[in-house]
């Protein structure tokens, strides 16, 4: 019995947070699907994106006195220290098949001089 009371309880509960949760998310919907709320926003993020933009404006114009590198300093820094990388691995790679080209022409001429000596 204890059982089956456990589980319609659960099931109650179940029952009880799916319906919350639809209601919930009927409400978010409502709230959100208001056209005066959506013309607030749209204005709202125009102002951000001009404000951010006089303000990445001044960063840049500031950078140059003060000494200071920008956002877009650092990107390009950070590109051309790939760059290397990858052109440091690209050397280290040759090198290593150099070294090898190398210790086959040394066994390669010693082979001949071994027979010859015997």
């Amino acid at each position: 019995m204890s059982i089956n009371h456990t589980e319609a309880l659960l099931q109650a509960i179940k029952k009880l947070g799916t319906k919350v949760e639809r209601e919930l998310n009927e409400s978010i919907q409502n709230s959100i699907n208001k056209e005066d709320i959506f013309k607030s926003l749209v204005t709202r993020s125009e102002v951000t994106a001009a404000s951010m933009k006089k303000l990445r404006d001044a960063i840049e114009t500031l950078s140059i006195p003060l000494n200071f590198p920008t956002k877009t300093d650092v990107a390009n820094a950070a590109k051309l220290t790939v760059q290397a990388e990858e052109k440091m691995d690209q050397i280290d790679e040759k090198v290593i098949a150099l070294a090898k080209s190398i210790e086959e022409i040394k066994k390669a001429l010693a082979s001949p001089a071994e027979s010859a000596e015997k």
